[in-house]
């Protein structure tokens, strides 16, 4: 009979190893696997993180979608903490992510799509000659004017956009509008997600005095003044879209807006261009900025110069004397139209820039007033940019909502389908590049005199007529 409180094992302690040992050796194997599977897995976030195509997973080897989600945020943490020593506050972090309200509300986010892109392979860039891309951001509603400026674009390039597609959304994207988007590109796409930090309301705004504020734009005549999330767009164009994670290693940026059409055939790699002729932004078209959006732009600009002098370049050197008004010195409204725009990120992601953007923001007039991208960004060229690295694309046709233009030369038109002469009406929607008082003109005679001599003979000889002021 044995008793409870003998050892069986006692009786033969050749044959059979204490219990407290084995016990103690087991625990060690399960210690042992446990670590072999987390130093895996963060050795192939490490080396392999920003290779991996998470959306891809879920779609083509079905895995989970909680589990690709919890793989990349952890790689995320692994990559961000790379050059730090890897301690506990990353599983800290993602315990709190975890008890955020949307993860426990799960039905906000949709079901039929992926996770948000995060990083761009490096296997992209392999065979292309500059790390360019084109960008957009958009929303689900627009799939059929993303389709069409895509279309409009491979359609007018010899070899097609064969850079890469990153498409921003301050929503998830569905499942429906990233498939056909592939459908009408070859080239590699990328659907990231817009940082909401940055999207929404910063902590300084007084949220309902932004609200009234932004009725009483819409009632003085100011373009979707009423509109929370047009303002968040502008403010996002102008400040932030380059911190993006997936234009990280991008160097140059083409903004394409939906609904956009190209006109003309496109033989040049304009991203090569850009970056052999070392320019830093590109546009076809100017515009004059409706006064009502920026009632205290200028005057936060002049301060800005006088707390921030070492920032700013001599003005004979930069396009200043064309934003400025001589009689009065003040802003005259005209701008670099944003909505075509090739750019060299690094301007932007400039010490000059980057405290320029702060300083604006911080009035919190991207929301009490109707402040836009293309005139914030234009005046930042006028101080921190030399005027020979701003270019003008003439051989570009383009037209978008509210404006177009089709090149001036006799040549150049032979690849296009525009009409030159559209160029000039009595609509508003037409855009006129040469009149008397145009923005674009007074340019020109200050980054390419020559282009515009090409022009206004290429006018003379084809007797276009140009009116003398624009209503």
């Amino acid at each position: 009979m044995v008793h409870l409180q003998d050892n069986p094992f006692e009786t033969d302690t050749i044959s059979s190893p204490s219990k407290p040992s084995a016990y103690r050796r087991r625990r060690l194997w399960k210690i042992v696997i446990r670590s072999s599977l987390v130093c895996t897995l963060i050795a192939v976030c490490y080396f392999f993180g920003r290779s991996i195509q998470w959306g891809t997973l879920s779609e083509n080897y079905r895995f989970s979608t909680k589990d690709v989600d919890f793989m990349r945020y952890f790689c995320s943490q692994i990559q961000a903490t790379s050059k730090h020593e890897l301690t506990a506050s990353a599983a800290n972090i993602l315990v709190q992510e975890e008890e955020l309200e949307h993860h426990k509300a799960g039905y906000l986010s949709p079901s039929d799509t992926t996770p948000a892109d995060v990083t761009i392979p490096d296997h992209v860039w392999e065979n292309l000659p500059v790390k360019g891309a084109y960008y957009m951001v958009v929303r689900n509603e627009n799939l059929g004017e993303a389709r069409s400026v895509i279309k409009s674009m491979e359609d007018h390039m010899t070899n097609g956009t064969r850079y890469p597609w990153v498409f921003l959304n301050n929503q998830a994207f569905t499942a429906e509008f990233k498939r056909f988007i592939k459908k009408v590109t070859s080239a590699p796409v990328f659907f990231g997600k817009i940082d909401l930090q940055v999207w929404e309301y910063p902590h300084w705004i007084d949220v309902p005095r932004a609200e009234l504020l932004m009725l009483q734009q819409e009632m003085r005549g100011a373009h979707r003044g009423a509109s929370l999330s047009y303002h968040q767009m502008l403010r996002y164009h102008a400040g932030y879209f380059f911190h993006h994670p997936l234009l990280r290693d991008v160097e140059y940026t083409w903004r394409v807006e939906p609904g956009a059409d190209y006109s003309c055939q496109m033989d040049q790699d304009m991203f090569l261009f850009m970056k052999q002729q070392q320019k830093k932004l590109g546009f076809v078209l100017t515009m004059r900025e409706s006064p009502e959006t920026v009632p205290t732009l200028w005057t936060r600009i002049n301060e800005f110069k006088d707390y921030y002098p070492e920032y700013i370049l001599p003005q004979n050197e930069t396009i200043w004397p064309w934003i400025v008004e001589k009689e009065t010195n003040v802003y005259n409204m005209c701008h670099l139209w944003s909505n075509f725009q090739l750019a060299d990120l690094s301007f932007f992601r400039s010490e000059a820039y980057q405290q320029y953007f702060k300083y604006l923001d911080n009035t919190g007039n991207f929301f009490y007033e109707r402040w836009g991208d293309a005139p914030v960004q234009t005046i930042a060229a006028a101080l921190f940019m030399n005027k020979k690295d701003i270019h003008f694309f003439n051989q570009i046709g383009y037209s978008h909502t509210s404006a177009l233009h089709c090149p001036y030369s006799e040549t150049l038109l032979k690849k296009c389908s525009c009409d030159v002469t559209s160029n000039y009406g009595n609509l508003l929607n037409k855009n006129t590049d040469l009149y008397q008082d145009s923005c674009t003109k007074k340019l020109l005679k200050l980054i390419d005199p020559e282009t515009l001599f090409e022009m206004t003979d290429f006018i003379k000889q084809k007797r276009i007529e140009i009116p003398s002021k624009i209503e």
